[in-house]
């Protein structure tokens, strides 16, 4: 008996002695984790930030993460360690950011914050962010790899916008938004019956119909240089798909209230629908529509992609409210 009991003794004390290693080694393993909100509203700012522990001489590190392209459109990011970060690669819902230290300067060590990415919310549900894969490089530039399946959800509520209820096109501003066509301001309104200028009306049709990139160098415009930065590469794409046109004398006038004549055309050409060019429309003021668009906007009445305003009137030179603009490109996109 007293055999036996030494036996299991020394037998446990050999299993202890054995465990301990591991479990210290396990504790001190490499773990990363994300830190961001767990809710959120359609139409905000998401900030993930992604940290390590138990680091030891990081000098350069490419982290895979996928993230939810349905739900969560990315914005930017910035590493929180000094040196020179490669432009994030975005393929559908897979996201690679890297970044290197420079210099003679020793890698980094235990508890770290390695990058912060910035997302806006742009449809409503359970957004899912997950760490896939990390590559570690030392100073001595040796690599590890690790699978870190390290995930968080944040939870995307409806869009708040606060003068819109019971607005004729609330059901459309809310899609609209949740699908990245457009925004709110700061101060949560949408101000549904402001003018929308030139510049603004091709953002939204290009963030709706998503083409491929074009170069904002190949605008010609006569003014070009006072467009807006931010709606070069969309006018760029539209103006090589034949959406829009400049004036005659080749400026854009990005900053003129778009009309409604000249938003119908763009949709029209958008769907390439027939132009009605001998039909006449219903509209009390078809006479006052300019002479080159009345095939279009015969196209778009047949179509019922509009319809008249007061007074059965097309009114072919009032501005395009943002309401209109959105319900339009709704419309065009239902058909598309």
């Amino acid at each position: 008996m007293t055999r036996k009991l030494f036996s299991f003794s020394l037998a446990l004390l050999l299993f202890t002695t054995w465990l301990l290693p591991q479990t210290l080694l396990a504790a001190d393993s490499p773990s990363f984790f994300l830190e961001m909100s767990d809710k959120t509203n359609a139409g905000k700012e998401v900030q993930v930030t992604v940290k390590g522990k138990n680091l030891t001489d990081v000098f350069a590190y490419e982290f895979i993460l996928q993230f939810d392209s349905k739900r969560l459109l990315f914005k930017d990011g910035k590493s929180a360690i000094s040196g020179f970060t490669v432009s994030p690669i975005i393929k559908g819902d897979q996201l690679t950011f890297a970044h290197t230290k420079v210099g003679l300067s020793p890698g980094q060590s235990g508890d770290l914050t390695f990058f912060t990415l910035n997302f806006e919310a742009i449809e409503e549900g359970d957004a899912l962010i997950q760490i896939k894969d990390v590559k570690l490089i030392d100073s001595d530039l040796k690599m590890t790899t690790q699978k870190a399946e390290t995930l968080a959800t944040i939870q995307i509520g409806q869009i708040l916008l606060t003068d819109i209820d019971q607005h004729w096109a609330e059901a459309a501003i809310r899609r609209a938004v949740s699908l990245g066509i457009v925004k709110g301001y700061e101060d949560g309104t949408f101000r549904p019956e402001r003018p929308v200028s030139r510049s603004e009306f091709v953002t939204m049709l290009m963030r709706a119909l998503k083409p491929p990139a074009s170069d904002s160098k190949d605008l010609a415009f006569a003014d070009v240089d006072v467009i807006p930065q931010w709606a070069k590469e969309p006018l760029s794409a539209a103006v090589k798909q034949n959406v829009i046109n400049g004036y005659e004398d080749n400026t854009f006038r990005g900053d003129n209230q778009i009309t409604r004549t000249e938003m119908v055309t763009a949709i029209v050409r958008v769907l390439g629908l027939n132009e009605e060019a001998t039909e006449n429309t219903s509209f009390a003021d078809y006479e006052s529509i300019p002479a080159y668009a009345k095939g279009f906007v015969a196209a778009a009445l047949k179509a019922e992609l509009v319809q008249g305003k007061e007074d059965n009137a097309f009114a072919p030179n009032d501005p395009t409210t943002r309401a209109e603009a959105v319900t339009l490109i709704l419309r065009m996109l239902d058909m598309k």
